[in-house]
């Protein structure tokens, strides 16, 4: 039964990635000027996507970057001045006619803003308004809220810190027009720190950005970035040389060969089969841990990108 079950799982995935192969994916950037979303967005990908440095505070423009991780590829759209002082209130209508030109569609959006501010700031407001008035309400379902400069709160406050800013953007946020407190409170939330690999309380947050960004995603990007990740969160081979690892400042945890790039706790793993068996193939749930002794070869058999995929997929339900 499990076979039979794993089988047809195994058919209706690759079924469906030749169109999921074709798919770019965009992720649009929301916060002001050197709160680094650049490095949070290089950081989960593994790899130099987005430039990290400074815009003119005032600069309205639309930032993007084209990459391509696995053969999938990817556009990052960065907002300078968005959420940044910006006096002239004509500069509205201007920012929301150059958005609507340049993004015609948004797989997931970070809302990224410092942990150690004690306010949603004005032009966070504005620029939460600005959002919600050029793609509407729906924007928000594949909305993420990152919280940067984790270690810049001391690990007694870090708890309050994080559920407190929470609150005060998702209300921000439910009061846009058609949003709501329904919509803002299933915005998940969480706190990074691109100068460590743990917050406060200890933890390793760059399994929880997979996890929150995974799940999250669109529907339509769900597999290209389950194809596009599945290397980074499977230990790399043993006989993998160290040269042929990335080696930029963003996969150092690569330099074990017995460690993934992200790893993931059971809960993570948990919250990753759920969008899976909910998204990935709909009404064709699998379960069991005899899945994993079935997919295993079957990912190996294939290898690359895909079988990279299929080995996770082992992996998550071992």
């Amino acid at each position: 039964m499990i076979e039979q079950q794993a089988q047809k799982f195994l058919e209706a995935f690759q079924a469906k990635l030749p169109v999921a192969r074709e798919k770019k994916l965009v992720f649009l950037l929301i916060g002001r000027t050197g709160v680094g979303k650049s490095s949070t967005v290089n950081a989960l990908m593994g790899k130099q996507i987005a430039e990290v440095g400074d815009y003119e505070a005032t600069t309205m423009g639309v930032e993007s970057y084209e990459s391509e991780l696995d053969g999938i590829k990817f556009q990052v759209i960065d907002t300078p001045g968005l959420c940044d002082d910006i006096e002239e209130a004509e500069r509205d209508q201007q920012y929301l006619d150059l958005m609507r030109s340049k993004i015609t569609q948004i797989d997931s959006m970070w809302f990224v803003s410092p942990l150690n501010d004690t306010r949603v700031r004005s032009d966070e407001i504005q620029a939460i308004e600005l959002i919600s008035k050029a793609f509407g309400s729906k924007v928000w379902e594949h909305a993420i809220i990152i919280f940067t400069f984790a270690n810049s709160v001391s690990a007694v406050k870090y708890p309050e810190a994080l559920k407190k800013r929470t609150e005060l953007i998702r209300k921000a946020i439910a009061k846009c027009e058609d949003v709501g407190l329904v919509v803002a409170n299933e915005i998940p939330s969480l706190a990074v720190d691109t100068g460590s690999e743990i917050t406060p309380d200890g933890e390793k947050w760059l399994g929880e950005l997979f996890t929150k960004v995974f799940s999250r995603i669109s529907e339509r990007g769900t597999i290209p970035f389950f194809l596009a990740m599945a290397d980074s969160l499977k230990s790399p081979q043993s006989g993998k040389k160290k040269s042929e690892l990335d080696s930029t400042p963003y996969a150092s945890a690569q330099a074990s060969p017995q460690k993934p790039r992200i790893e993931l706790t059971q809960e993570q793993k948990k919250e990753v089969k759920k969008r899976i068996d909910a998204s990935i193939i709909p009404g064709l749930a699998i379960a069991g841990s005899g899945i994993g002794s079935v997919f295993g070869p079957a990912g190996a058999a294939i290898g690359g990108g895909i079988g990279a995929a299929i080995g996770l997929i082992a992996w998550l339900w071992d």
